[in-house]
């Protein structure tokens, strides 16, 4: 990778290039879709394929050569919903990052499964201001809409997701 990549790894990172190619494409995945940091997506690309798997915060800025506070923002976001483990390393502020590799597609399913309940929301805005221009609604008729296509669209999807699963795990 060179330098004048956008959002390029820092030369002092101690990632191989194939792996500083494989967090680059992961980092600028959610750069382009969510806008995120650049440094925040590297967290998110090392964690995947890091190794040992398990890692302190204050060793992932390092390898990934920046600063602690993207790892923190990173452990602060994924923790809660189960897909980062964070262990407290005694005596002092570093901790443990491990990916919990059963929780990402748990914490994407839980994310989608939310979207029909979403979209009721929609429909009762549509409900409850149905007296309201036309111009005034447009938005929210959009956003019904889109959810209601996402909704139907996603019914199922876990219960092949699961099927797939069994499949390769059988």
């Amino acid at each position: 990778m060179t330098e004048n990549i956008e959002g390029a790894l820092s030369p002092r990172s101690t990632l191989t290039e194939a792996e500083k190619s494989f967090v680059h494409k992961v980092a600028a995945h959610y750069h382009d879709t969510d806008g995120m940091e650049w440094e925040r997506g590297y967290v998110i690309g090392w964690v995947i394929i890091n190794y040992p798997a398990k890692q302190s915060a204050g060793d992932i800025a390092k390898a990934l050569d920046i600063p602690r506070a993207p790892v923190d923002w990173i452990a602060d976001l994924l923790t809660p919903p189960g897909v980062l483990i964070r262990e407290d390393i005694p005596g002092g502020d570093d901790y443990y990052i491990t990916l919990n590799d059963s929780a990402w597609p748990v914490a994407v399913e839980h994310s989608f499964r939310k979207i029909p309940n979403f979209h009721s929301v929609m429909r009762h805005g549509l409900e409850v201001l149905r007296d309201e221009p036309a111009e005034r609604l447009e938005r929210l008729v959009r956003m019904e809409q889109l959810y209601g296509v996402i909704s139907k669209e996603l019914d199922g999807v876990f219960d092949i997701f699961d099927e797939h699963r069994k499949e390769q795990a059988g």
